[in-house]
């Protein structure tokens, strides 16, 4: 019974420590997961977008306009325009939720006859698995479609390449 216990509650710190990991970092999404994806619409026009479950909206967006630098640089222009932006936040329930449980206690029975009872101790251990529907789930997605240019930039609407890649280098 005691090894019965010593799995379980390793299992448990094993599904405690898997929950603390660090969430998604700055990279390219995978079949529609998390990080940044780009389609190129124009010659000096892009449509990037990232996604993620785990950070806040200013995050995200930061991430979206590195990606455009970082495009923007690998095609040899100084700058980039964002013609159309949008964000967009979805928060839903998720089920199930699981949670391990553990009990550890005695019981006590006692048998009595006409003169005399007599008492028993027992120890009773329970082990349980519940699947409750508690918790939520947010996802952060931001839509830039840029234009890009090379040489002096047109206005203060325009983003500089190497002034993005410097100030929001994800961390």
């Amino acid at each position: 019974m005691k090894k019965m216990y010593l799995i379980a509650v390793m299992v448990f710190l094993a599904s405690i420590m898997a929950g603390c990991a660090s969430g998604p970092q700055y990279r390219a999404a995978k079949n529609g997961g998390n990080g940044y994806s780009d389609i190129k619409v124009a010659n000096d026009r892009y449509r990037v977008q990232y996604t993620s479950t785990t950070e806040d909206v200013l995050t995200v967006t930061n991430h979206a306009l590195f990606r455009a630098a970082e495009l923007s640089k690998m095609q040899g222009y100084d700058w980039y325009v964002v013609t159309s932006r949008e964000t967009f936040v979805d928060r839903e329930e998720v089920k199930p939720n699981t949670s391990l449980s553990m009990t550890h206690a005695q019981t006590l029975s006692r048998d009595c006859g006409l003169l005399t009872c007599t008492e028993r101790r027992q120890p009773v251990n329970t082990m349980g698995v519940e699947l409750a529907s508690n918790r939520a789930r947010t996802e952060v997605q931001s839509i830039l479609e840029v234009r890009m240019g090379k040489g002096m930039q047109p206005n203060e609407d325009s983003y500089s390449v190497a002034d993005v890649l410097e100030n929001l280098q994800p961390k």
